[in-house]
């Protein structure tokens, strides 16, 4: 009887054990190798970082250019790159040549034949800030031209070289074009005009496409 009792209580613990068992393994069914590799999947990227605007949707191209021929000739290129800091700020820079001719100026009423050639170039910076429909901004040249100097010993011209620093204020309306490209048409002011300006006044027209 004291034997059948012993081996029943030895059997009794023997399957409680072998139950403690099968929880542990069910509550932990990962080894230490699945849990280290499942921690080491990269996270998602952040919602920052999938909203930034890649680089070449920021750029844009473009500039003004001009042509006419006749009595005088002006042949005008300025080709120029922005960069969109954000939807309303375009920083950017260019180069900017201009060749021009005169066969005749207007002096007063009378109309003078003259013989002057210029070739206007040099580089530019530029910064706009549009609002609405208007933008106001700046651009800074630095050009290199001839200087037609009168010389009244010899009743002629000089020529002399220099390169002239220009500064516009300019200001007008925007007009969007496409996905990022934009028309501006408007005016600007030379602040730094001088008597050396390779500019014939102070005021200048603006028209200008970029893409």
């Amino acid at each position: 009887m004291k034997k059948s009792l012993f081996l029943l209580l030895l059997l009794s613990l023997v399957a409680f054990n072998s139950s403690a068992q099968s929880d542990r393994f069910k509550k932990n069914p990962k080894s230490g190798q699945e849990q280290k590799k499942e921690e080491a999947k990269p996270q998602a990227p952040s919602q920052a970082k999938k909203g930034a605007t890649p680089l070449k949707d920021r750029l844009i191209y473009g500039g003004g250019a001009g042509l006419s021929f006749g009595n005088n000739t002006n042949i005008f290129l300025a080709p120029q790159v922005g960069y969109k800091v954000n939807d309303n700020w375009v920083l950017g820079a260019g180069y900017m040549y201009n060749y021009v001719k005169w066969n005749q100026i207007y002096s007063g009423n009378q109309i003078i034949p003259v013989d002057f050639e210029n070739q206007v170039h040099g580089p530019n910076v530029f910064s706009n800030y549009s609002f609405s429909k208007f933008f106001v901004g700046s651009q800074f040249e630095l050009l290199n031209h001839d200087v037609y100097i009168y010389n009244l010993n010899t009743l002629d011209f000089d020529i002399e070289n220099k390169w002239t620093p220009v500064l516009f204020l300019q200001g007008g309306f925007k007009q969007d074009i496409g996905r990022k490209g934009q028309m501006l048409i408007g005016l600007r002011l030379n602040v730094l005009d001088g008597g050396d300006s390779p500019y014939s006044t102070s005021w200048a027209p603006i028209f200008q496409i970029f893409f």
